[in-house]
């Protein structure tokens, strides 16, 4: 699996001991957005869709997706110390977990929201901790929402649309594009983990289903407990702590004949935790603010801000202040 890790950033001088964060793709399947961030002072990895290339569909969606990285990660946390995120489907957000081992602390791109970064985050947060040898410190979202509270086929709603710089080549924008269409099936079939204070007793049934059907493919040996059933909800585990990085803006949209034609991204943007509100569990994030819209975090003018939050918010997980 190593060449699907792409080196983003070289840590800065004098800070070449702090722990790496590894990010995972966004929708498009690329880590390119990675390389608009400012420095993160430390080394910075990506991680691409390990099936960009042939665009083979997941049979399992998100789950079986998050199971490969979880064994992807698993084969690095143990060298040393690790941070891991994950980039969400519309190629400009930005969701991270932070996790921590005996040997130091992760930060894994565990992301929630509709973007499949997010999503991804829950997934792989979900699995690594049953592990014992992990444990989760925390969740970082950026401008994520919860996609099963957001319509999905209303004739106002404009899709993910990725902006591609002149140089990019025809065949990197039609592998881009297959990879966005997958990916918005794959949300939209997702049954989401199920977690302590899920009040909804069929997503916990689905989901103990789904989990069955997964377990041939579930990760290696070393996560001995990670395919148990989540059928009873006493046993289930208790979400991360959480911090959402949200844009106030809309993006901006101009369709002569849809007057109110809005971007899927801010369909639930009238609700302060995008949508997480209704997420079947206790699940309150912290909420902290970010400049611009969703799909200008990495312009210029705001990506230096986004940087310093993402720093700050990995540091407030990390030291429990959250």
């Amino acid at each position: 699996m190593d060449e699907y890790i792409n080196f983003v950033q070289p840590a800065p001088p004098g800070l070449e001991t702090q722990t790496p964060l590894v990010l995972i793709h966004d929708g498009g399947g690329t880590p390119v957005s990675y390389y608009f961030l400012e420095s993160l002072d430390r080394e910075v990895y990506g991680i691409q869709n390990p099936r960009f290339y042939t665009c083979e569909p997941w049979e399992h969606g998100l789950p079986e997706m998050a199971r490969l990285y979880a064994n992807l990660i698993l084969s690095v946390v143990p060298s040393g110390p690790l941070l891991l995120g994950g980039l969400g489907e519309s190629m400009n957000l930005v969701v991270m977990a932070i996790l921590s081992n005996d040997e130091g602390f992760a930060v894994l791109t565990t992301c929630a929201g509709w973007s499949l970064g997010g999503l991804l985050s829950l997934e792989v947060a979900s699995i690594l901790m049953k592990n014992p040898a992990v444990r989760v410190v925390g969740i970082v979202m950026i401008d994520s929402i919860y996609p099963l509270v957001a319509p999905q086929r209303k004739l106002n709603v404009v899709p993910t649309q990725p902006n591609f710089s002149p140089e990019t080549k025809a065949q990197t924008r039609r592998l881009v594009l297959e990879s966005f269409k997958l990916s918005m099936s794959m949300v939209e079939r997702w049954i989401a983990p199920v977690w302590a204070g899920c009040k909804d007793p069929e997503m916990i049934r689905k989901r103990a289903e789904l989990e069955k059907k997964l377990f041939p493919l579930g990760p290696r040996a070393s996560y001995s407990g990670a395919h148990s059933e989540v059928s009873n909800a006493e046993n289930l585990q208790p979400l991360p702590k959480t911090i959402l990085l949200r844009c106030s803006e809309y993006v901006p949209v101009a369709l002569p004949d849809v007057p109110d034609a809005i971007s899927r991204v801010d369909t639930v943007r009238d609700l302060r935790r995008l949508g997480w509100e209704k997420y079947p569990h206790d699940f309150t994030p912290t909420v902290m603010g970010i400049p611009g819209h969703h799909f200008s975090i990495f312009d210029e003018e705001h990506v230096f801000e986004v940087s310093t939050r993402i720093k700050l918010a990995c540091k407030m997980l990390e030291h429990g202040s959250v």
